[in-house]
């Protein structure tokens, strides 16, 4: 009896887990735009405020963890959620929550650039969270930008 109660107060608390976090999944991060020739405002709008920074004399070092999710259209992935949830009386989410957790909620990542003086990137290195080259897919990151003369 007690497993009994055990599973059906599972089964009321497992509803909503994983469209829950589809809505709330990160959104994609565009890596390809931090590049050298890049200012560190233009980087900061592509990674967010650095983990960790260094200053020495010939610029700074900004260390960068994100999260490159994916494109928002994916969140329809809500509605067959809500489906499966009617039809299966939420024993749907024993699949569907682990699946959101594990495969659909992003790639975490790690950005590690250097700036010159004038706060302008000469180094650029992404990689994924463990240190393996980061893949950019159909979009590789354009040719380093040539940076103008300054007057």
């Amino acid at each position: 009896m007690k497993s009994i109660v055990g599973l059906l107060s599972l089964l009321l608390a497992l509803p909503g887990c994983s469209i829950y976090k589809a809505a709330t999944a990160p959104p994609p991060v565009a890596v390809a735009d931090a590049r050298i020739g890049s200012t560190r405002a233009e980087v900061l709008s592509v990674f967010g405020m650095p983990k960790n920074t260094e200053q020495g004399p010939d610029g700074r070092i900004d260390i960068y963890e994100f999260t490159d999710g994916n494109h928002g259209a994916t969140k329809f992935r809500i509605v067959p959620y809500i489906a499966a949830d009617v039809v299966t009386l939420s024993l749907a989410e024993l699949i569907l929550w682990p699946l959101e957790l594990s495969v659909l909620q992003g790639s975490e990542g790690r950005a590690v650039v250097t700036y010159d003086t004038k706060d302008i990137a000469n180094g650029v290195k992404v990689t994924k969270r463990n240190g393996e080259p980061w893949d950019y897919g159909d979009n590789p990151p354009p040719a380093p930008m040539q940076q103008q003369a300054r007057r």
